[in-house]
C-alpha cells in the first residue's frame, strides 16, 4: 500500500532540550510554511498544520490532546488550529480555498497572524516564569520574496501580542508581549536549510563547512507552496529563485482532480488531509444510498510523480541544468518524499554530491531543517 500519510502535514511536539548554554535571548526559529508551522527552539521542536477554524457557540466544550485553541483576548473569538481544525473540514467544504492558503501576500491575513502568534506562544509557554530574556525571532520567506516582502512580514510580526492558548487538556495560558523590530531577522528559507547542513548540534560548523560556503553549492527546498533555490558559487549568491505550483500543495490539487475524474467525488485539497491519513475516500451513490471505500494511493502516486517531473524540468531551467554545482542540498517535506527520485534523476551527474538537509540530525525529518537552520544561525551569531 502506498503510504499516503506521508503527504499529510505533521502535528507533533518533541521536548528535546538543546544541550547548549542558554543564549542571552530566547531564540525562536520559525518556518511559517504554507502547509505547516515549524518551530525550533531551545526546549525542542514542533509542527502543526497551517489551518484555522473559528469556533461557534454550537461547538461542544470537549477537548482532545491534539487540540490547539487560540483565543483573541480583545475580541473574545476562539479558534481551533492544526490537526483538529483540519479534521473539522467536511469533504464537500468549499469555504477554505487554495488561493487563500497559498496566497503570497498573506501577512495581514488574520489567519496567518493567528498561526504565527500561536507558534511563537507555544514556544514561549515553555519558559520559566522567572525567565525574562527577550524573544528573538529568526524566520524567513521564499527566496525571491525576501527583498520585496520582508518589511511587510516584519511589521506584521511586531504587532503587540494579546491572546490565550490552550494545548490539549491543559489550562489556558495568557500571552501578552511584543517583539521589537530589531529582534526579528528574515532570511531566504533555503538559506535556513543551508545553515542546518553546516552547523552541528553543538553549534559548531562541520569540517566541510568551508568547502560548501566557498565552493559551488545549491540548496533546493521543496515545500508545499513553493520550490526555493539558493545557489552559491565562489562566495557569491548566484541563484535566489522561487517556483510556484511545485510541491505538496500542487500534488493535492491534482489528487483532488483525479478523484473527481475517477470517482465523481468533489473533495477539495483542503478537505483531503483526513483521507491522506487513512488512504481511502468514501464514495456515496445517492440514488441507491450505497457507500464504498476507494483507495487513493495510486492517485497520490500519479500526482506526485507528475509534479516531480515538472519540478525537475523547471529546476533545470533556473539552475542552468545544475551546471558547475558541486553539492546539492535537498530540503523540505516534499523534498524528503522525492529524495530518492531526485538522486535517481541526477544519477548521471557523477561530480554532483547530493546531501539531505538533515545530515546533522538524521533522525529529524527534512521539514524541520529550515527552522533548525534559523535557530542555529542565530545562536552562533549571538555566541560570536
Amino acid at each position: 500500500m502506498i503510504p499516503t500519510n506521508l503527504y499529510r502535514t505533521r502535528h507533533e511536539f518533541y521536548n528535546t532540550p538543546m544541550q547548549l548554554p542558554k543564549s542571552d535571548q530566547f531564540i525562536i526559529g520559525l518556518d511559517a510554511g504554507y502547509s505547516g508551522m515549524k518551530v525550533w527552539y531551545e526546549k525542542g521542536y514542533f509542527c502543526f498544520p497551517s489551518f484555522v477554524k473559528e469556533l461557534t457557540e454550537d461547538s461542544l466544550n470537549l477537548f482532545d490532546e491534539k487540540d490547539i485553541l487560540y483565543r483573541d483576548n480583545e475580541t473574545g473569538k476562539t479558534y481551533m488550529l492544526g490537526y483538529t481544525a483540519q479534521e473539522m473540514v467536511e469533504s464537500g467544504d468549499t469555504n477554505d480555498t487554495d488561493s487563500e492558503t497559498y496566497d503570497r501576500k498573506r501577512y495581514w491575513n488574520p489567519k496567518f497572524q493567528i498561526l504565527c502568534k500561536a507558534a511563537i506562544g507555544l514556544a514561549v509557554m515553555s519558559t520559566d516564569k522567572e525567565d525574562n530574556r527577550p524573544v528573538f525571532l529568526e524566520t524567513g520567506l521564499p527566496a525571491s520574496y525576501v527583498k520585496g516582502d520582508s518589511p511587510m512580514m516584519k511589521k506584521a510580526l511586531t504587532k503587540p501580542l494579546n491572546f490565550s492558548l490552550k494545548k490539549g487538556n491543559k489550562p489556558w495560558v495568557n500571552i501578552s508581549m511584543q517583539i521589537a523590530p530589531e529582534h526579528i531577522h528574515i532570511m531566504a528559507q533555503p538559506a535556513g536549510a543551508l545553515y542546518a547542513a553546516l552547523i552541528r548540534n553543538d553549534a559548531k560548523y562541520i569540517p566541510d563547512a568551508r568547502k560548501l560556503l566557498f565552493g559551488k553549492t545549491l540548496v533546493a527546498d521543496f515545500g508545499a507552496g513553493t520550490a526555493d533555490f539558493y545557489g552559491i558559487k565562489n562566495r557569491q549568491i548566484v541563484c535566489c529563485e522561487s517556483l510556484i505550483n511545485i510541491g505538496s500543495g500542487e500534488i493535492l490539487k491534482r489528487v483532488s482532480r483525479l478523484i473527481m475524474n475517477e470517482y465523481g467525488e468533489d473533495i477539495r485539497s483542503q478537505a483531503l488531509q483526513h483521507n491522506l491519513e487513512t488512504g481511502y475516500i468514501t464514495c456515496l451513490n445517492e440514488e441507491t444510498m450505497e457507500q464504498e471505500s476507494k483507495s487513493i494511493g495510486e492517485l497520490v502516486k500519479q500526482a506526485s510523480h507528475e509534479v516531480f517531473l515538472e519540478a525537475m524540468q523547471r529546476s533545470r531551467s533556473i539552475t542552468n541544468t545544475f551546471r558547475d554545482y558541486e553539492t546539492l542540498i535537498i530540503a523540505g517535506g516534499t523534498g524528503e518524499a522525492w529524495f530518492e527520485d531526485i538522486k535517481e534523476y541526477l544519477s548521471g551527474m557523477k561530480t554532483l554530491q547530493i546531501l539531505p538537509s538533515n545530515i546533522n540530525v538524521p533522525d529529524v525529518p527534512f521539514l524541520y531543517s529550515v527552522a533548525r537552520g534559523y535557530y542555529e544561525y542565530r545562536y552562533v551569531s549571538m555566541a560570536k
